[in-house]
């Protein structure tokens, strides 16, 4: 359907281009500093099926990043293997990497591939995840490719 697909070319032109997009000189990831990191959720529970949100209890600064755990079980689990449970693209959406541009997530849109964590954004008429899904092998290599680009040295 024509009109469909307009649609479709639509919602992604406005997705890369009506938003402004952020330079890597000016973050690392795509939490910003100060702001407890990817939307305070604990990044170990994206391993399993039940995210959970972190408490200032269990309070961990790393690389410039707040991360909040919500048990000291994982507090101590990030701190052992902390590369293990940190997304991909240091956060920003994948799919937006895969296209060349940062681009900040919704954090509760995720998924793991390839034992990676990867979050993707969500807008009215976009939909970075299910666009991930059409090809996720081929974004994945995309995004790994324009990632060395886009990423802070």
């Amino acid at each position: 359907c024509i009109m469909e697909r307009n649609l479709k070319v639509i919602a992604l032109f406005l997705f890369l281009t009506a938003h402004l997009s952020v330079s890597a000189q000016e973050t690392k990831y795509s939490s910003s500093s100060g702001e407890v990191a990817f939307g305070g959720n604990d990044l170990i529970t994206y391993y399993s099926s039940n995210l959970v949100k972190g408490s200032a209890k269990y309070k961990l600064e790393y690389d410039g990043l707040v991360l909040h755990f919500s048990s000291e079980q994982n507090l101590y689990a990030f701190k052992s293997n902390p590369k293990k449970y940190l997304p991909a693209y240091n956060g920003w959406c994948a799919t937006a990497v895969a296209n060349g541009i940062l681009y900040k997530p919704d954090y509760d849109h995720y998924k793991i591939q390839d034992g990676k964590l990867l979050f993707f954004e969500v807008r009215a008429f976009f939909n970075g995840k299910t666009a991930w899904e059409k090809n996720p092998e081929l974004h994945m290599v995309l995004a790994n490719k324009e990632f060395q680009d886009l990423r802070p040295d």
